[in-house]
């Protein structure tokens, strides 16, 4: 479940999309410095080539340089490409794959969170078998955890943290690695769980959660923490998916709660969001809650009783300074508990609720 030990040189593939929507898990690769498992060399961008990856998404420099094409992420050292990048859909274009066919008869192992299964293209195949390299298609699940829920986590002695979200690209991802880390740093023999593309890449164990056939996505996430407990995770920290009040995605955000069945939550949340992310095509607007609007729901639907609000994480990347700690006060006195923006603030008040509660 964890693709490799120590860190490899890897390539950001994402023609069109870096600085976009569709380039959020390059961009949480790139925030986080490949995570606990990447070295990055370059991100493949034509339209941003020439700029620095950290500069593009506001981070300052990173020293990442963006390329034009394949042959100069290779020239700079990639062992790996990673699609970091999701069309709409989540299917292969048609305009990468002789891109993906040349890395792999390169040597050059790929890594794709898409919904198009690289290793079901008999030319991709054909052309990693040929050279060695590897296809990881990162969604494709693992049958060995096709498990119905039974509620041995329940009997585990680990403190489990869901990070949930109101909406969808609340900031999750950034929470669960931030909160890890700090966990880790404070000498926590903590894990971190994910439940999607981005996190495992970022090095995370666990499963893909929504390609995994619904009756069993809350047994194979409860595998998997039974699984880290019984390795030593004494506090594992679990990316949640959407929301489960989320009319699209809510069956899989469920699915991830009961499976968990988390003795603490954190909230991510986009203050001043009003209508469902990337969804302005539904019939009619689908309003965003407000996180004590979610806790109501995630309390009552979690097979663990009183669960304990740890923090609330908030998503201030559109206001200024000043007002974003006016915001993070108020989200505080509202709900008592530490509301911190992770990247402006740190997760430490969030950290030390978790480990004394």
């Amino acid at each position: 479940m964890v693709y490799h030990e120590g860190r490899r040189k890897a390539a950001i593939y994402a023609p069109g999309a870096y600085g976009r929507e569709e380039g959020k898990t390059g961009h949480d690769l790139v925030i986080f410095d490949g995570g606990l498992l990447w070295d990055l060399v370059a991100v493949v961008d034509p339209f941003n080539a020439g700029r620095d990856a950290g500069e593009v998404l506001g981070l300052g420099r990173k020293n990442i340089p963006i390329v034009r094409g394949l042959r100069e992420a290779l020239d700079a050292g990639a062992e790996a490409l990673i699609l970091g990048a999701a069309p709409v859909g989540g299917r292969l274009p048609e305009e990468w794959k002789r891109d993906i066919r040349d890395a792999l008869e390169a040597g050059v192992d790929v890594y794709s969170g898409l919904h198009t299964f690289l290793s079901d293209d008999p030319e991709l195949r054909a052309a990693a078998e040929k050279s060695g390299a590897r296809i990881v298609d990162v969604r494709k699940p693992d049958p060995r955890y096709f498990h119905v829920w039974d509620g041995r986590v329940l009997g585990t002695g680990m403190k489990r943290v869901l990070i949930a979200g109101t909406d969808c690209e609340a900031g999750k991802n950034i929470a669960t690695y931030t909160i890890y880390r700090e966990l880790v740093r404070r000498g926590a023999r903590a894990c971190m769980i994910g439940t999607g593309q981005t996190m495992l890449l970022l090095g995370a164990r666990g499963l893909v959660m929504d390609a995994v056939p619904s009756d069993f996505v809350a047994g194979a996430l409860e595998q998997v923490l039974v699984e880290a407990y019984e390795q030593g995770c004494e506090v594992a920290v679990v990316e949640g998916q959407a929301a489960v009040t989320h009319e699209a995605y809510g069956h899989v955000s469920l699915g991830i709660l009961r499976g968990a069945s988390p003795t603490h939550i954190v909230i991510a949340h986009v203050p001043g969001r009003r209508w469902r992310a990337a969804f302005g095509h539904a019939w009619k607007p689908l309003r965003n809650p407000e996180p004590g609007e979610e806790l109501a729901y995630l309390t009552a639907l979690n097979p663990y009783p009183n669960p304990v609000l740890a923090g609330i994480t908030l998503n201030t990347s559109m206001y200024g300074p000043e007002e974003a700690k006016r915001i993070e006060e108020e989200y505080t006195r509202t709900y008592m508990v530490p509301a911190v923006d992770p990247l402006r603030t740190g997760v430490e008040a969030i950290a030390e609720k978790i480990l004394s509660s």
